[in-house]
């Protein structure tokens, strides 16, 4: 299998293996977003973005280098990018992925630094997730400070059940 190949199955099958499944996305949907922000198109066209310079960041270094075990980090880089969302909407908790948009941030800026000298290309093409991870966590910093009351409650913002009192 030419690797190629085996670069874009794997940022395929990592992608959809690890994205929240519609029931756990629901709760996140219902959360209040910043006035600067809502599900336009602009929010998946910015991952199709990050999707395809992260492939073409593997395969400018994989062929200029051709060590399988960078192929590894960039591996695990997709995978902690992906899991962010799965965690958020798993847990309920916004706060969730503040830690592991951070780590994602600080493992790309080592692998663009540590993949620059053999290939620039390949370093240059990581800028667009250098660039989206923080802008995505202060939409989810927003977001905390908008949904504090619902996620203390475990209710969404659109749930209009009477409260459960806690009194016996």
């Amino acid at each position: 299998m030419p690797p190629w190949l085996l670069i874009l199955i794997t940022l395929l099958v990592v992608t959809l293996v690890i994205n929240p499944s519609e029931r756990d996305f629901v709760w996140y949907r219902t959360l209040q977003r910043p006035g600067w922000v809502s599900m336009q198109p602009w929010i998946p066209a910015a991952w199709f973005v990050i999707s395809v310079s992260f492939y073409f960041s593997a395969l400018s270094f994989w062929l200029r280098n051709g060590e399988w075990r960078w192929m590894g980090a960039y591996a695990a880089l997709l995978v902690l990018l992906r899991i962010t969302h799965l965690v958020i909407c798993r847990l309920r908790n916004l706060s969730a992925g503040l830690p592991l948009w951070l780590l994602g941030w600080l493992f790309t800026l080592i692998l663009a630094l540590s993949v620059r000298p053999a290939s620039p290309q390949a370093s240059w093409l990581l800028a667009p997730v250098l660039v989206w991870t923080p802008v995505e966590a202060a939409i989810n910093l927003q977001m905390i400070g908008l949904n504090h009351k619902e996620l203390r409650s475990g209710r969404g913002p659109h749930d209009r059940r009477p409260a459960r009192s806690r009194r016996l």
